[in-house]
């Protein structure tokens, strides 16, 4: 196999800057602290502590930034780190999901946003039958959850349909378990296209995602039961900073395993 870089040529490792030390973010900086993706080097872990010059400061010096905190930070990191030309990884995708949320700028550039496929896969697949047409497709994403995970706090005795809309509505209710729902849309049919279904189900031990999509090039169907991150509250999957951590790894090869970019294509 050639090498994807020729030997010789010294490789300046990537510069990252993670947004916040949760349980998607922790897992992310103990991975770049332990060495252990190559070519991918952490500079600075910011907080809601840090100030705006040291916030400023971090985003200048990073060649990308992972967003892992909340909707409400990625409203405001989204266009600054855009706009000086620089990539960020959205882990709170539901703030595309806000009626009043600029997405076509964040996609003019000159940087991009790229969101991690999450809690599920198959993207690939599902993301080539759109682009072979999406006249008589539907997509539906199903998501079991515990009650607890979704802010029910009602005692339930069985499983029940808490949710079923747009993965635009279900953004907007669960903006916190939704992220792979937008992914999901926001690679295929769209954000008001895509039904969402959530189900919370007080016997759960895990999350369950299960895609489904039809259309005249074919019926699929994946399902994924992820164990859950327990630093996360019941929340979130841990593959999820998984995925993170797997873009990171694929980016200075030049390769995405998986990824949905909104922003200008880069061609060398």
């Amino acid at each position: 196999m050639r090498p994807l870089v020729p030997e010789g040529v010294e490789r300046r490792p990537l510069a990252v800057c993670v947004v916040g030390a949760g349980a998607i973010g922790q897992t992310v900086i103990d991975a770049l602290r332990d060495n252990s993706v190559p070519d991918v080097t952490l500079t600075a872990v910011l907080t809601s502590r840090n100030s705006a010059e040291e916030t400023a400061a971090a985003l200048n010096a990073a060649d990308i930034v992972v967003e892992a905190a909340t909707v409400d930070a990625a409203r405001i990191l989204l266009p600054e780190v855009v706009n000086r030309g620089k990539d960020i990884i959205v882990c709170s995708c539901g703030v595309f999901a806000e009626r009043d949320f600029d997405v076509e700028s964040v996609g003019s550039g000159p940087g991009r946003a790229l969101l991690p496929t999450g809690a599920i896969g198959g993207f690939d697949v599902l993301a080539a039958a759109t682009r072979a047409g999406t006249r008589g497709a539907r997509l539906t994403h199903t998501t079991i959850k515990r009650p607890g995970a979704l802010g029910i706090e009602e005692r339930l005795d069985a499983e029940r349909t808490v949710f079923r809309g747009s993965a635009r509505k279900a953004a907007l209710t669960f903006p916190r378990t939704s992220n792979s729902s937008v992914a999901l849309a926001l690679a295929t049919l769209g954000l008001d296209r895509v039904e969402v279904v959530v189900i919370a189900d007080p016997a759960a031990a895990s999350t369950r995602h299960v895609v489904e999509w039809e259309s005249p090039l074919g019926r699929y169907e994946l399902t994924f039961e992820n164990a859950i991150d327990p630093a996360s509250s019941g929340r979130t999957s841990a593959i999820t900073a998984w995925s993170v951590i797997e873009v990171l790894a694929a980016l200075p090869l030049g390769i995405g395993p998986g990824a949905v970019v909104l922003g200008p294509s880069r061609r060398s």
